[in-house]
């Protein structure tokens, strides 16, 4: 769950299974917003109104290949991975950093040449890969409530919690991926 900002609101992402979801669409204002706020309990309060509620099917889906003729996929073009601690988005900007990275380090005329273009799949490959398979294995980890799972999970945190280099490390690869 996140509240994003949005101009002067907000706007909520709330990830649910799909007939959990259905049922929430179906709720008038006032259940949706007393079932938004038990999920919150204390940490954010006074919600007061809903503007709309939509809801979208969160699959995993990647573009193979990222290159083609004379073009590039990046970002949710290239990979749709579930909205968790951002990763999405710092994949997507990763992709265009790299992007970037390989059109400065091209001549003019192999801009868009197949080779420059597979030079930047290569490039993008390894951490690609590892950012969707991470936050698919964290929805698999975090979604699953069996305490064989949660006993290992929360020692796992409190362990990166406790130890400073180690939270650093897995903090400096969220944001800028694995070289």
């Amino acid at each position: 769950m996140a509240l994003l900002p949005e101009g002067d609101h907000h706007g909520l992402v709330w990830t649910m299974r799909p007939h959990e979801s259905e049922a929430m669409l179906m709720l008038d204002e006032r259940a949706f917003l007393s079932a938004l706020s038990r999920r919150f309990g204390t940490r954010v309060t006074g919600f007061t109104r809903v503007a709309s509620r939509r809801a979208f099917p969160l699959v995993l889906e990647r573009a193979s290949p990222i290159v083609s003729t004379r073009s590039v996929v990046i970002g949710n073009a290239a990979q749709q991975i579930h909205p968790v601690a951002g990763q999405g988005f710092n994949l997507g900007l990763r992709d265009a950093w790299e992007l970037a990275e390989t059109i400065l380090d091209s001549r003019r005329e192999a801009l868009g040449a197949p080779g420059m273009l597979a030079r930047h799949a290569r490039r993008r490959s390894r951490d690609r890969e590892v950012g969707i398979a991470f936050t698919h294995g964290l929805i698999r980890a975090f979604g699953n409530d069996r305490a064989l799972i949660r006993w290992p999970r929360g020692l796992a945190l409190a362990l990166l919690d406790t130890i400073p280099p180690a939270k650093r490390a897995f903090t400096r690869a969220m944001l800028f991926g694995l070289r």
